[in-house]
């Protein structure tokens, strides 16, 4: 089945103000990709413009950008998954003429056509005050349910290895399995992406906490809502950031190596190290992450000068 209730329930249907307009463009994509397990948008006739960052249900994004949400749509029979795709249609229709919100449950074709059931949730895409499409969220009604701690239980293993425990950032493995979410979609759109890692290795053993709690909470202020952060190793922080090419992320590096000493405990050096991914290069996540290592250590090295220890940063270079 693949609707909760057939036809469109008014329990189901919500009529928006001529002003409710959600956030625009990448910034409301990557927003809705931190709620749910898919945020895309569509036009007028249902079919997908664009998605929040990884992979489409299994699927390159590359696959998907045209093809009609309605087509995926799955039910226990050719018969049923017909009518189900028009009524889909008929929703779409009435969300773009009528400006109202729809919620419900949809059974999808996901990774390997294998039918999953969702919580679709839609809103018309409103743009000068016309309505251009849909906005989109997917949640997935057969994944596991994740709760928050209590104080009087602890944080699952699983959960506990995904977060650094000091800095609250991704640790490294998610950090790494997050960047690699993103780059389909960058190679979609034919957009660089840079990854930057700050260091303070120099640092005394017993200052380092104290140094990378403090260098995060500077880094939460400053760093775009898109951007990454991930805790790389006991004297290291990574910062992704879609959409930056290697000129702007030297501008960045220098900016740290000469604002954040001053912030850290005991005027910390730090030495960062940038690298670049350009679209279509095939580098995936790892290697970006490796190109990071080595020019942090190039950093490093630039960092010990004649004249005394100074902050030092480096941009990996292509042969």
């Amino acid at each position: 089945m693949a609707f909760k209730n057939r036809g469109m329930n008014p329990s189901q249907l919500s009529i928006l103000p001529p002003s409710a307009s959600p956030l625009g463009g990448d910034s409301w994509l990557a927003v809705g990709a931190m709620l749910a397990d898919l945020a895309f948008e569509t036009d007028r006739l249902g079919r997908f413009t664009a998605f929040g960052p990884g992979r489409v249900l299994g699927r390159h994004p590359r696959e998907m950008i045209g093809l009609e949400l309605a087509s995926l749509l799955s039910g226990p029979s050719a018969e049923e998954a017909a009518l189900s795709s028009n009524e889909f249609r008929s929703i779409i229709t009435t969300i773009c003429v009528e400006c109202m919100a729809w919620h419900g449950r949809v059974r999808l074709n996901g990774p390997e056509d294998t039918p999953r059931l969702y919580r679709l949730s839609l809103a018309p895409r409103l743009v000068g005050g016309t309505v251009t499409g849909a906005y989109g969220l997917l949640f997935d009604m057969d994944a596991p349910e994740l709760a928050l701690p209590t104080a009087e239980t602890e944080m699952p293993f699983h959960i506990a290895a995904m977060l650094d425990a000091e800095t609250g950032f991704w640790a490294s493995k998610t950090f790494r399995d997050e960047i690699a979410r993103r780059l389909d979609r960058l190679d979609v759109e034919e957009q660089p992406g840079t990854l930057l890692y700050l260091g303070f290795s120099r640092t005394e053993e017993k200052l380092r906490p104290a140094v990378a709690m403090r260098l995060a909470e500077e880094l939460r202020d400053i760093v775009r809502p898109t951007d990454l952060l991930g805790r790389i190793d006991e004297t290291t922080i990574g910062l992704w950031c879609d959409g930056m090419d290697h000129l702007t992320g030297g501008e960045r590096a220098a900016k740290f190596c000469t604002t954040l000493p001053a912030l850290l405990p005991e005027q910390t050096l730090i030495t960062v190290g940038v690298s670049p991914r350009w679209p279509g290069s095939g580098e995936d996540a790892s290697i970006v992450m490796e190109h990071a290592a080595v020019t942090l250590r190039l950093a490093d090295f630039a960092s010990a000068g004649e004249a005394g220890p100074m902050s030092a940063w480096r941009v990996w270079q292509t042969d």
